[in-house]
């Protein structure tokens, strides 16, 4: 189970639309702020989290704290507008499990995720 979460709700479609033709993914849930995302996460535990580094008011941080506090074994890929290592540092030492420039490597991220994360981690 995937939750995605986005500022835009046109990227959030777009990722619903890759990661559902993806076998290891049985479901992918979307939310565009930090409430929704927080409720989601509560409700339906998701396994992988692709979450926008770019979210108003900084909440990335907060919603990446708060998702490894509440299950540590929950993969987190933080996906932002371009690469910047002292902020990959930073998004890594809160639990991030891999940082993406969602822009550049978009196409290559459901390969990542099927080669990498696989059917295993998905369905605990």
């Amino acid at each position: 189970m995937v939750l995605v979460v986005d500022s835009s709700v046109l990227i959030i479609e777009r990722w619903q639309n890759i990661l559902s033709e993806t076998e290891a993914i049985k479901a992918v849930y979307g939310a565009v702020g930090y409430n929704d995302a927080s409720i989601l996460f509560k409700e339906k535990k998701p396994n992988l989290v692709l979450l926008d580094g770019g979210l108003p008011g900084n909440r990335s941080i907060d919603l990446l704290k708060e998702f490894k506090a509440s299950n540590e074994k929950a993969t987190v890929m933080i996906l932002t507008n371009s690469i910047d290592i002292h902020l990959e540092e930073r998004y890594k030492s809160h639990g991030a499990d891999y940082y993406f420039d969602k822009y550049h490597d978009f196409e290559k991220i459901p390969a990542f995720i099927a080669a990498n994360i696989g059917n295993k981690q998905l369905t605990y």
